[in-house]
């Protein structure tokens, strides 16, 4: 048979996966289903017991490739590394009846598990050992080495693969123990399914063999033998979730149905499948030796890994049976355990939702509501009382002891258990309410729903007890108080609805994150997100109505201990309910976005803020990602100098901006320089206009992301070891290695720094798809702050969801904003790192120096350079810095002062220009190391920041540049002669007669301030 070889090396988000024993009946399947997720798939076999036919179909695919080799005496040549290794070799070695099988199946699980645990430890791979459960059932020799593994056929081929399987899995724990690999060991039943050899399967495929043969169906003994049966697809499930769900490591499952089958009950099974008459014969059992019984294996584990048999045992032999040919007859067998199940069954009431659990306890509710899914529960039967006499022993008073305990009896039922009921069951809701967040950042909406299901009737439940009171507050004088108080009941209980439904809209949002891992079977569903827009809806009815409550409550009945908890939860209804919107339109967009249609791409940029650029650093490497139905197609990353090289090539004159021009000296617009707007959708288009020039080709979305997003991943998922390189990359390490691995000694052209940043994105990528649903809240906590300090910055081309960006400031945009703007952009363009070692500080003060109430501002920005030399990465920092004010704004002075030089007049130097509607003053300097610099700008304000009569109020909007990280911010503001600062509005601190806010620039910052 014609053998593929290739060089094998791991690569990017295309998971490279080797099957030893790929050829058999389980490996064969296994290599199909890796393939459909697209991974690279590598199986080794020698063919002893697996078969030309059930891969030669494989050939075909370019991410397949097969070795015919021994694992048992070395691995090829051309196998480098990979990620993940499944050892299946030798697992159906003793189902055939070759006499040198045994031995193979011996020197397999012994020396072939060696190879290919060596193979792991060199690859840094996943490994995990495919074993039986049979693993602790071997025979001791009783009398001589002729019958060492049993006197029969049978007992030597059973027998042999246990000691074999056993002898392979302590290999494996020793190799776990001491050399930290990362295994695991799946044990398995006997394995039946489409391709099966019958003469491999045991009773059950003799058996069908026979049936298949339009013979009798043998059964031998008693037929009481029973035995645990697998359909195979069920089995590569169990396989792949073993190695690439989390947690795995180090553990043992057992891959078992729930329940075993006997021989007796296989045969008239398949005798009710049967397409015609045949009969059953019983013959003596041909073995002497008892074999234990069997036992129900541990199967703890699996919730682990969150597998279940799928495939019921008659519908699987229906599919092993059609799948040969065989016409089955599917309409005279009626399973006994079916209809027994049947009569057992009884009507399950009272769940807030269609779900299988225990009935809840019934309660109450007024206008007849007791749960969201609107299934009524059944009222609590009165409890049986049975009355004892009791026995005289002392004369009591009884015109005082009757009253006194009927006022106690008619307290505890009319006051005290009602108030405590309420207190309770409230106290209840609220902490079933507070979970929620944490578990839909955990992406679990099942568990999510079941908690707003509980603090919806618990919320109900109180309002039962707590109207049971009203006529107390009657008496008091105090209806009003319990009117407040029902009504926040009330929006409570509307508010759980509201997390109720908005959990049942989280599903596809939830399921995105399995769906887009390279190892998932899953796709996403447009239907489903259709679904998720109805629950929004009505969720956001909920809340509307539950606002309206809230707001109708009047607080001056309420403790005045309770109203601070009340405005709270008022301001949390109105930021649920202002986060609709956008999920709304997420609802839209999404599956768009994701290509449930059609294929997207997406142009990713990684941007080096040590090289600071306007939108946030010089880009030197770029990936290309294609979304097909929610999954990662294909994920390209590339030096940028690659496409630059064809521009060259190709001969496209675009000409530069001036800056570039003149300071870069390059007379081409290159793409690492295409990031130059400050307004990043128009830079974007740029760099999408310039690939286009190169292939053809739109992208759907550019996302730009710098250093800092990195490493607040690496925060996250923890340290990643790079074995190719020797290193273990840390957020506190990420950009001394980076910068020497993909920079250091690089030349154009060269494949040093894609290389690197393959390998580490693919590792990084791979570390967050395991993370544990505890640290999904930290994840996404983390991106939502990139995006909030422009560590991340995505522009989509053509589609609704972009406005939702613009709205969020997360698409890198120019802000449009009333009143006073101020925007530092600083470009870094003298070839250097040196951005790393240069500190950034600003100060703006406004002020009034005439009786017309014109505003000036003074900008005033110090670089301070912190190199001590100008060795690689750092060295003098060339920048050319604009700053973006409002339209209308009028330049009035600029200076520029190096420490121990005299000033610099450079008013005339400086450049006017625009971007967008705002105005732009421009100059470019040169910082040596160790220097210090002060560039102050001077400049009349706009006619909308004009203070007068009509006008008493000043806003500044001051946008951060994305890529820098804290740099530290002064405003000051000294009110017009005459006025002064209300305190009671502004929105800065206030020290004399000033306004003045110090802070950092990690986000934009908004200021607001009303004179009197």
């Amino acid at each position: 048979m014609p053998v593929q070889k290739q060089v094998i090396q791991k690569t990017a988000l295309a998971p490279t996966v080797l099957i030893a024993g790929g050829a058999g009946f389980i490996g064969s399947h296994l290599a199909e289903t890796l393939l459909l997720k697209d991974a690279r798939v590598v199986v080794l076999d020698n063919f002893r017991t697996g078969k030309q036919n059930y891969v030669e179909h494989l050939l075909t695919n370019p991410k397949f490739a097969l070795f015919d080799v021994d694992i048992g005496r070395e691995l090829p040549e051309e196998i480098g590394t990979v990620d993940y290794i499944f050892h299946l070799a030798g697992l159906e070695s003793y189902l055939f009846n070759q006499t040198d099988v045994n031995l193979d199946a011996l020197l397999t699980n012994a020396l072939g598990t060696k190879n290919l645990l060596d193979l792991a430890v060199k690859s840094q791979a996943k490994f995990v050992l495919a074993s039986t459960i049979d693993v602790y059932q071997g025979l001791m020799s009783p009398v001589d080495l002729n019958k060492y593994f049993g006197g029969t056929n049978e007992e030597e081929k059973k027998f042999s693969l246990t000691e074999a399987k056993r002898y392979a899995e302590a290999l494996v724990w020793e190799y776990f123990k001491k050399n930290t690999v990362n295994a695991r060991i799946v044990r398995v039943p006997e394995v039946y399914g489409p391709k099966m050899d019958f003469s491999a399967g045991g009773n059950l495929g003799s058996m069908m063999n026979e049936m298949v043969n339009k013979k009798n169906l043998t059964v031998y003994g008693d037929g009481s033998k029973k035995q645990y049966y697998l359909f195979v697809s069920d089995v590569v499930s169990g396989l792949i979730k073993s190695l690439f769900s989390p947690s795995t490591e180090g553990r043992i499952f057992n891959l078992v149905a729930n329940e075993p089958f006997s021989n007796l009950e296989i045969a008239y099974l398949l005798k009710s499948l049967a397409d015609g008459d045949i009969q059953i014969s019983f013959k003596p059992e041909p073995s002497s030796f008892n074999f234990f019984e069997v036992k129900a294996p541990d199967r703890e584990n699996l919730e682990i890994i969150k597998w279940e048999a799928k495939i019921p045992f008659r519908f699987g032999l229906i599919k092993t049976l059609t799948s040969f040919g065989y016409n089955v007859n599917e309409n005279t067998f009626k399973p006994t355990k079916l209809i027994e199940e049947k009569l057992k069954a009884k009507v399950a009431v009272s769940s807030l939702a269609p779900v299988q659990e225990k009935p809840q306890l019934a309660v109450e509710v007024k206008e007849g509501i007791t749960s969201l899914a609107g299934v009524n529960e059944i009222p609590a039967k009165e409890p049986l009382v049975k009355v004892i006499p009791a026995q005289e022993t002392k004369q009591f008073n009884t015109r005082v002891l009757i009253p006194a305990s009927v006022l106690l009896s008619f307290m505890m039922i009319f006051i005290v258990l009602p108030v405590g009921q309420t207190y309770f069951t409230v106290k209840a809701a609220v902490k079933s309410l507070e979970q929620i967040p944490t578990l839909v950042t955990q992406l679990d909406s099942e568990a999510s729903k079941n908690k707003a299901n509980e603090a919806y009737l618990s919320f109900s439940k109180a309002q039962n007890s707590f109207s049971k009171v009203k006529w107390i507050f009657k008496i008091l004088g105090r209806s009003e108080q319990h009117d407040s108080l029902n009504g926040l009941l009330t929006s409570a209980s509307y508010f759980s609805k509201s997390a109720y439904n908005l959990s049942k809209a989280a599903n596809p949002f939830n399921q995105i994150w399995e769906t887009i891992k390279p190892n998932s079977d899953k796709y996403l569903v447009e239907e489903d997100f259709a679904q998720a827009k109805v629950n929004i809806e009505i969720a956001k009815n909920n809340l509307q109505l539950a606002l309206a409550n809230i707001k109708n409550t009047d607080t001056n009945t309420l403790p005045q201990s309770l109203v601070p908890n009340v405005l709270e939860f008022e301001k949390i209804i109105n930021n649920v309910s202002g986060g609709l919107d956008l999920l709304l339109s997420a609802t839209e967009s999404v599956p768009e976005l994701l290509g449930t249609s059609e294929i997207k791409k997406y142009l990713i940029l990684f941007q080096n803020s040590n090289e600071i650029r306007p939108t946030g650093g010089f880009v030197g490497s770029y990936a290309i990602l294609e979304l097909e139905k929610g999954k990662i197609k294909s994920l390209t990353i590339d030096d940028v100098y690659n496409p630059d090289g064809q521009i060259d090539v190709r001969n496209i004159k675009i000409e530069p901006p001036k800056p570039i021009e003149n300071l870069l000296k390059e007379t081409k617009f290159y793409i690492r320089n295409a990031n130059w707007n400050p307004n990043f959708p128009g830079s974007a288009q740029d760099i999408d206009n310039l690939f286009y020039r190169l292939n053809g080709d739109h992208f759907d979305g550019v996302i730009a992301v710098d250093l800092a997003f990195v490493q607040s991943l690496l925060k996250v998922a923890g340290p990643t070891f790079l074995a190719a390189y020797n290193e273990e990359i840390t957020a506190d390490n990420l950009f001394e290695k980076t910068q020497f691995h993909s920079e250091f000694n690089y030349s154009n052209g060269s494949d040093q720094k894609r290389s690197f940043l393959t390998i580490l994105g693919s590792k990084l990528l791979e570390s967050i798809f395991a993370l544990s649903k505890e640290k999904m809240s930290d994840l996404f906590s983390n991106m939502n702050k990139s995006l909030n300090e422009k560590h991340i910055l995505v522009h989509l081309f053509n589609n609704q969801f972009a406005a939702v960006l613009n709205k969020g400031h997360w698409d890198g945009s120019l802000v449009s904003a009333e009143g006073d703007y101020l925007y530092v952009v600083n470009a870094n363009l003298g070839g250097t790192k040196s951005n790393y070692f240069v500190e950034n500080k600003m100060k703006y003060e406004v002020s009034s120096l005439t009786r017309d109430g014109l505003l000036r501002g003074e900008l005033t920005l110090d670089y301070i350079h912190n190199g001590t030399d100008d060795a690689w990465p750092g060295g003098p920092y060339t920048n050319y810095v604009r700053v973006l004010t409002q339209t209308g704004t009028k330049l009035t002075g600029a200076k520029l002062f190096y420490a121990d030089e005299p000033e610099k007049d450079i008013f005339k130097e400086i450049v006017i220009s625009k971007e967008g509607v705002y105005n732009s003053f421009e100059t470019g300097f040169k910082l040596e190391t160790g220097k210090i610099l002060k560039l102050v700008i001077n400049f009349d304000l706009s006619s909308q920041s004009v203070i007068n009569s009509d006008n008493m109020e000043y806003r500044l909007y001051w946008q951060k540049q994305p890529g820098t990280l804290a740099d530290p911010v002064e405003f000051i503001f000294n009110p017009p002669f005459g006025l002064n600062l209300d305190a009671s509005v502004t929105k800065v601190a206030i020290e004399g007669e000033k306004g003045v806010v110090r802070d950092s620039l990690l986000t934009d910052k908004f200021f607001y301030i009303k004179l009197k």
